[in-house]
């Protein structure tokens, strides 16, 4: 993984581990032992992020997220989800609808 993937990677799992309704009540220590967890696992089992040719990776929607107050790290804007991260794909244009996801808009440059 490279820098890029590893970040995206983590702010993944962060969410996840942020919006589940297992662990959303954890303090923040805790969430981020869980997320170094599954980032080291995702390590270990080299599973490999979908990258464009020019190396960058590769989303085909945004998820919109906002922190809640008391949150130490604010994180409110688009995140970009990888499709199968979506529990229910038969939903995606219901949450873009909604205002929760968005198409990721492609820029040449």
């Amino acid at each position: 993984m490279n820098i890029e993937e590893l970040i995206m990677a983590s702010i993944g799992e962060f969410l996840d581990v942020e919006v589940h309704r297992d662990t959303e009540n954890l303090d923040l220590s805790s969430k981020i032992e869980i997320v170094q967890k599954r980032i080291a696992d995702k390590m270990k089992n080299n599973q490999k992020t979908t990258l464009s040719k020019n190396g960058s990776m590769n989303y085909e929607y945004e998820m919109f997220f906002s922190s809640n107050p008391n949150d130490m790290i604010k994180i409110d804007g688009w995140i970009p989800i990888e499709t199968d991260k979506i529990g229910k794909s038969d939903k995606i244009s219901e949450y873009i609808e909604i205002g929760l996801l968005r198409k990721v808009e492609i820029s040449y440059s």
